[in-house]
């Protein structure tokens, strides 16, 4: 055989290999995209936050209103991470007119409002959409954080804004986040009292958007908020080898819940900042011990916990609804942790959680379509799923794998598991 003839037979072979597409695809995000003028004239990104099925149209809540800052700081992270493999004129446009919407819907008090009417005016008085300390702002600041870096390359004014909301215009997270750290007992559970509204799972949002913050421009007051935050984070953690949620950082209260359970994966983040080996242990703690023993039970969406004779009990376990937002903060901490130790158990770990998405759930339900970007809204049961397909559902699925696609070890997993069909 001539050496012409082998090149050829080579290339013919490689050019008839099976390929395999990004399961990425932004076509329904995309979709709920809308630009809108503000009331200021200023041209804004807004995120639809219901999208129906089986048309899939934009859904408007007649209280709240037809998009929200969560979801708008949740896309604008995505848009930012898939900008960094996909750097595209249209996917730096929506980063820029979503930052813009952000700011715009900061108050006075330095807190963000939530939600924007059909007519583009800001929803200031429902309960949801108030300028507190509550989810919406710390997601605000956990956004502008993370895509600070992309703008200021980009758009040196716009950055210069969000640089001044970040490190100016929120002087009242250093009275919010309380210095003087004291501890209650619920049901024999040890709680800290100084949590962001007794919640380890807003916490570990806040202390991504401080750890941002402090990879921008380290500053001493912003280290004392992240191991405050931390150290709340880190006593909501039960310990106890023979309860099987033994690692699992408690979420509110004396309860665990999996939606935005980014206490993990926020300790990875802040430690590695920091250099603190504790915080980095805690997070390793509960993806060897909770992560498996949850997988293991087809996951859970909550429970509560009390301690009776020196033992953690376990009570109220729900398995449903499952959604997006539950194994997001999971596949994030798990690719994270590979990141720091070079083990592959994290790897193995972060793939099995995201084959929720594609059939592997206890429903055996397909929860993510990557021929049309869909990311149903939930497992309602072991036999039935939500067919609608909403901002938060779509953003995190897309978050998710993401993720994924940006680790080779973890995407070459998934691709093998997809070819095999489990």
């Amino acid at each position: 055989m001539s050496l012409l003839t082998r090149i050829l037979l080579i290339f013919i072979f490689t050019i008839s290999l099976p390929s395999f597409a990004s399961p990425v695809n932004t076509t329904h995000l995309d979709s709920l995209y809308e630009e809108r003028t503000a009331p200021d004239g200023t041209s804004v990104g807004i995120i639809h936050i219901y999208s129906e099925y089986p048309k899939y149209e934009w859904v408007k809540d007649p209280i709240e209103g037809v998009s929200a800052v969560d979801d708008i700081s949740r896309a604008l992270v995505f848009y930012t991470g898939l900008y960094a493999h996909q750097p595209e004129p249209a996917v730096m446009n929506k980063i820029i007119h979503l930052t813009r919407s952000i700011l715009m819907m900061q108050a006075e008090n330095g807190y963000f409002y939530n939600f924007i009417y059909p007519d583009n005016i800001i929803n200031t008085t429902y309960k949801t959409s108030l300028a507190e300390p509550n989810w919406w702002t710390w997601r605000a600041l956990w956004a502008l954080a993370s895509a600070y870096p992309v703008v200021k390359e980009h758009d040196k004014t716009l950055a210069a804004k969000m640089y001044d909301v970040l490190f100016t215009r929120t002087q009242a997270l250093r009275g919010f986040v309380q210095e003087t750290q004291t501890v209650t007992t619920l049901q024999g559970i040890t709680l800290p009292v100084w949590m962001p509204n007794d919640g380890a799972d807003q916490a570990a949002i806040l202390l991504l958007a401080l750890t941002r913050m402090q990879q921008i421009s380290p500053q001493p007051h912003i280290e004392k908020m992240m191991r405050t935050l931390a150290g709340g984070i880190m006593t909501m953690q039960i310990r106890d080898v023979t309860s099987p949620v033994n690692g699992v950082f408690l979420s509110w209260k004396n309860t665990w819940h999996g939606y935005g359970n980014n206490q993990g994966y926020a300790l990875l983040e802040a430690g590695t900042v920091l250099s603190d080996r504790d915080m980095v242990k805690a997070a390793f703690y509960e993806l060897d011990n909770f992560h498996p023993w949850l997988i293991s039970q087809g996951y859970l969406t909550s429970f509560s916990v009390s301690q009776s004779g020196g033992k953690v009990v376990v009570s109220d376990e729900q398995q449903f609804a499952q959604i997006a937002y539950i194994f997001r903060p999971m596949i994030f901490a798990n690719l994270r942790a590979y990141e720091i130790s070079r083990d592959v158990r994290y790897i193995d770990q972060a793939v099995t959680l995201a084959m929720w998405f594609f059939r592997g759930n206890v429903a055996g339900v397909q929860m993510y379509l990557p021929d049309t970007g869909l990311a149903f809204d939930g497992l309602d049961s072991g036999k039935s799923f939500n067919r609608n397909s909403g901002a938060e559902s779509t953003i995190e699925t897309l978050l998710a794998l993401d993720a994924i696609e940006r680790s080779p070890l973890a995407k070459k997993q998934l691709e093998e598991k997809l070819r095999r069909g489990k």
